[in-house]
């Protein structure tokens, strides 16, 4: 499933209606869609020419921030012989632990109307780690 018109090479320039569902799900449940450093296209209908069809149809998605788990994720696309997908690749790497990253504290946070609320409500919350409320809420 593409989510824009930039994930296709070739045919229908229409975004369809399951397509905007996709996107919407995506930022609704504010999930990431990793980008690939190689390239987009993960698929092709193998034909040449004005027939050729590409698309975005392989990918990852995460659900959070991967600074925040101490991981550094890349994708790539591989070379394919004989396929009509691409295979992509994930790589993680560690960039240390979280709590050596010094916590951030943003003014702009204060703009938002529900600030002071949620801050209340997130802090009483049930931690699973002890000793580390600042840490989960960055």
């Amino acid at each position: 499933m593409i989510k824009s018109l930039i994930e296709k090479k070739g045919r229908t320039k229409i975004l369809g209606r399951d397509s905007i569902a996709f996107q919407n799900f995506l930022n609704d449940m504010r999930l990431v869609d990793m980008e690939t450093i190689n390239g987009t296209l993960t698929w092709n209908n193998k034909r040449g020419g004005a027939s050729q069809v590409a698309s975005k149809l392989d990918r990852f998605i995460i659900s959070e921030d991967p600074r925040l788990t101490g991981l550094d994720l890349t994708t790539l696309i591989l070379p394919f012989e004989e396929l009509d997908h691409w295979p992509i690749q994930l790589e993680a790497s560690f960039i240390g632990t979280p709590r050596n990253k010094p916590f951030r504290f943003e003014n702009v946070w204060l703009s938002h109307p529900d600030f002071i609320t949620n801050i209340g409500k997130w802090w009483v919350e049930n931690m699973p780690v002890q000793d580390m409320k600042m840490f989960l809420l960055q």
